[in-house]
């Protein structure tokens, strides 16, 4: 029988993650990501922390920044500002740099994904992981040591076990 992987070792430490705060804004998280992307590194979401909220007199992980939620947050204001219907609007404007400014002021703690339902502790089974994965739909969660975040789990990094076991 084979042994049971628990997600501290699959995990991804949280240190490897860019990291943004809550109340900057999501042009700066861009220019955070693209900075992170351009020195080589594969991660393609931001760590959001509250300088407010602290773990153990340090700051706490509050939500997730995906490339997903930035691309939905820059939709949804064109949507607002430009009373534009979801099936009539042209994708073209991402190619123009001056709407995108306007579209970028919303704070990152508006457009992240909270961590309500999808977290994990990192001695949590990998079955639990992928169970989690499903029902919540996402493909990243964070693995959290009591109630500090420690460390990052990827879809990728299940299908990478997967694949060693095979």
């Amino acid at each position: 029988m084979p042994e049971t992987k628990i997600v501290k070792d699959l995990m991804v430490p949280i240190s490897e993650y860019p990291v943004v705060y809550e109340d900057l804004s999501l042009k700066e998280a861009i220019i955070i990501l693209k900075n992170h992307l351009s020195r080589g590194k594969e991660h393609r979401s931001l760590m959001v922390f509250s300088k407010d909220k602290k773990v153990g007199g340090e700051e706490r992980l509050v939500s997730i920044l995906t490339v997903r939620d930035i691309l939905n947050t820059i939709k949804r204001n064109r949507m607002i500002y430009e009373n534009t219907e979801l099936y009539t609007m042209s994708w073209a404007f991402f190619y123009h740099k001056t709407p995108l400014e306007q579209y970028t002021i919303t704070r990152v703690g508006q457009a992240a994904r909270p961590l309500v339902k999808a977290f994990l502790q990192d001695n949590d089974t990998v079955t639990r992981a992928i169970e989690l994965m499903m029902t919540q739909n996402v493909n990243l969660i964070p693995v959290f040591r009591d109630k500090k975040a420690v460390g990052i789990l990827r879809a990728l990094d299940i299908l990478d076990y997967i694949g060693d076991m095979l």
